[in-house]
């Protein structure tokens, strides 16, 4: 059995509960699999360091970054890798906004999404996001705070990064993430279940689509995607928030959800659509890879381009007909269904975590010294 420590700050924030939930839920698979993982709150607990590998979150270090400066944080994370492999698991939105000072550390580093082209990670990008940058660069979009870029300085790091699981393994029913904040106070693991309800596709569907988003982004060149598809939209149909309820009865009722970028390439409405069984048009997503991978255009999602010229075109093609979207809609749920509860979910999360963790122990030994 590898005896695997994690340290995580738990259900804290959304990116957290989605993180840990596949964890817990399929903790019996990951056993059958050799995998015995805890789960530790405090970086100073002694057993941390008593382990085969060591995983650690990313938001455990968050509040130090800007209050002690790198050198003293990095300096405690070599320091935990000099007793154990460390893995550092980027549970932040995107494919970009890399913690890069702490690759020379690690033996592996895992995000949710990465850039399909690694070696877009050694070049700068406006706002520490792809999407960012190509608004900045082609329609002279920029903040009033620029981030400071976060690149690779070595490409032979390069090597390092993997592709974890994103946010879509976890509840996201209407009262799932009520249930998920719950864990954090009450360590009941019977509070996490996946859904097992989902809304037939090929239900009566009176509304052709909807854009239920928030535009309130302080960076400009992040929310400016959303306030184009605003404005786009402003005489067909209301773009505000609604509650949760609303929200999912909208798409219970909608052929289509339009869901942009927000933060990250992949928001929760994209899962939220799925489980409502609408199908999703989101901007190309051909840029990154993820797990599970549930963005495939024409198959299970359809995506337009983003600069938007084609938006309303796809929009109207889909109103009218041209595209099958109750058989897009079905073959998205069932990717999803499959991840979630399939016969198979567990053994195939485990065999992924599994496969992280032999990576990592065949991984570079210098990782864990500082350079």
């Amino acid at each position: 059995m590898l005896r695997i420590h994690l340290l995580t700050r738990g259900f804290a924030t959304p990116n957290g509960r989605a993180f840990l939930f596949p964890l817990v839920v399929h903790r019996q698979a990951l056993a059958d699999a050799g995998l015995e993982i805890r789960i530790i709150a405090d970086p100073k607990d002694a057993r941390t360091k008593d382990c085969d590998l060591l995983f650690v979150e990313s938001r455990v270090f968050s509040p130090r970054w800007s209050a002690e400066g790198d050198a003293r944080v990095l300096t405690d994370i070599a320091e935990l890798a000099d007793h154990a492999p460390l893995v550092w698991f980027d549970i932040s939105d995107s494919t970009g906004w890399l913690q890069s000072q702490v690759l020379p550390l690690v033996r592996l580093y895992c995000k949710s999404q990465l850039l399909a082209d690694r070696s877009e990670y050694t070049r700068p990008h406006y706002g520490n996001r792809i999407w960012a940058d190509y608004y900045h660069r082609t329609e002279g979009i920029t903040d009033d705070d620029p981030a400071e870029a976060r690149i690779v300085v070595d490409p032979a790091l390069l090597d390092r990064f993997r592709v974890s699981w994103n946010s879509g393994l976890a509840d996201y029913t209407l009262h799932g993430p009520l249930r998920m904040a719950m864990r954090q106070r009450l360590p009941v693991n019977a509070l996490l279940r996946y859904p097992t309800k989902f809304t037939p596709p090929d239900r009566h569907r009176p509304v052709g689509f909807t854009c239920r988003m928030g535009t309130g982004y302080a960076r400009a060149s992040v929310a400016h995607q959303r306030r184009r598809i605003a404005d786009l939209l402003a005489d067909r149909m209301a773009t505000d928030k609604l509650n949760r309820r609303a929200f999912l009865d909208e798409m219970r009722n909608a052929h289509l959800v339009v869901s942009p970028f927000g933060f990250g390439e992949i928001t929760l409405k994209d899962f939220e659509a799925l489980l409502c069984g609408a199908a999703l048009l989101k901007p190309d997503m051909s840029h990154l890879e993820t797990w599970p991978d549930l963005f495939r255009n024409g198959e299970t999602m359809l995506a337009h381009r983003w600069d938007l010229s084609d938006f309303l075109d796809c929009l109207n093609a889909a109103e009218d007909g041209a595209f099958d979207l109750p058989a897009i809609a079905q073959a998205g749920q069932e990717a999803y269904r499959v991840a979630l509860s399939g016969s198979s979910a567990g053994t195939n999360f485990a065999n992924r975590v599994r496969q992280i963790a032999e990576d990592a122990l065949a991984g570079p030994e210098q990782a864990g010294h500082s350079t």
